[in-house]
């Protein structure tokens, strides 16, 4: 605790020690704003998940456990350095060695956008009053979008575990329905925006209704249509077609991207991903499992092909057809 007050570059520390553990010590130095911001390793025997979990959460940076070598401490030294990285640089290197450590599991995607937030934080905290006004706008900026996509994320959960138990009937609602067009129209319009291709998406569909809840048709046709454009060119059509056929509604929604492999079209799943180590794919793979899930509940199904005239994925709703309006 004495060397501390020479503020040193960087702290490595034991746990198990006399008179005062390293725990103890961390916490002491993390009590003092001026001292906090010091990073600061633990190498310890301590190998046990409580122990790391214990050390993280007092504010360690990393958790190094014995045997360790050489690489393994420079390593994390260098992590660490990157610190005195130009701010958005500093930001993005830390979410990116977080992500890349922990894989592309779906529950470190939830976590991500958590890094760019407290490592935003931190850097607020550890420099009031010291940053020039743009960066101070430019790193609050980097804060709201990563709060923005957390909170898209967990919208994408909690709606995935709504249908779970509206299929599971824990929900029971009246029976719904909606205008198709106005519904499909709106929904392939916001994407085409939130993607910022509001010129590449073309909608055609007939002004029926059929039994779908228009807040879960909405949601269903929203991830379709921004999937279209995420993994097709800039420049390249998203078309969306709604006609009804006897009893049935039928809307596709074609593309002109990188299409699926046939044997993974069959294959839809919550937080399921293809070929995710071959090409970057931000989110938890829920898209397409809600899809498929409001397409059932209403009676209907959801059916995933090749585009039959070229590049591309073609995705079909098939749904009850309730009249014309």
């Amino acid at each position: 605790m004495e060397l501390v007050k020479h503020r040193p570059d960087i702290i490595l520390c034991d746990v198990g020690m006399p008179g005062m553990n390293g725990y103890e010590v961390i916490s002491a130095i993390q009590s003092d704003p001026q001292y906090r911001d010091i990073p600061f390793i633990f190498l310890t025997a301590r190998a046990a998940r409580e122990d790391h979990r214990r050390g993280m959460s007092l504010g360690a940076d990393d958790y190094i456990t014995k045997p360790f070598t050489e690489k393994d401490i420079v390593g994390a030294i260098a992590a660490r350095i990157r610190r005195q990285q130009p701010l958005r640089e500093r930001i993005e290197a830390m979410v990116e060695e977080r992500r890349s450590e922990a894989g592309a599991n779906w529950s470190h995607e939830l976590m991500t956008p958590l890094n760019g937030i407290f490592g935003g934080l931190d850097l607020i905290e550890q420099l009031q009053g010291k940053l020039p006004a743009g960066e101070m706008q430019e790193l609050l900026g980097l804060i709201r979008e990563s709060a923005e996509r957390q909170q898209n994320l967990f919208r994408k959960v909690v709606l995935f575990y709504e249908l779970e138990r509206r299929r599971l009937g824990q929900i029971k609602p009246p029976p719904e329905s909606c205008d198709a067009e106005t519904v499909v129209q709106a929904a392939a319009t916001n994407a085409a925006q939130a993607a910022k291709r509001p010129g590449e998406v073309a909608v055609v569909c007939e002004p029926v209704e059929i039994g779908v809840n228009g807040r879960l048709l909405t949601s269903a046709v929203t991830e379709i249509v921004a999937n279209a454009l995420r993994f097709s060119p800039e420049g390249s059509p998203v078309k969306v077609v709604g006609t009804h056929e006897g009893t049935r509604y039928r809307l596709t929604i074609t593309d002109r991207g990188i299409g699926m492999k046939p044997e993974n079209c069959a294959k839809i799943g919550a937080f399921v991903q293809f070929e995710r180590p071959q090409r970057e794919q931000q989110g938890l793979g829920l898209g397409l499992a809600i899809a498929r899930a409001v397409s059932e509940l209403a009676g209907g199904t959801l059916h995933l092909s090749p585009n039959a005239d070229g590049p591309g994925l073609r995705v079909t709703f098939d749904f009850p057809f309730e009249g014309s309006l």
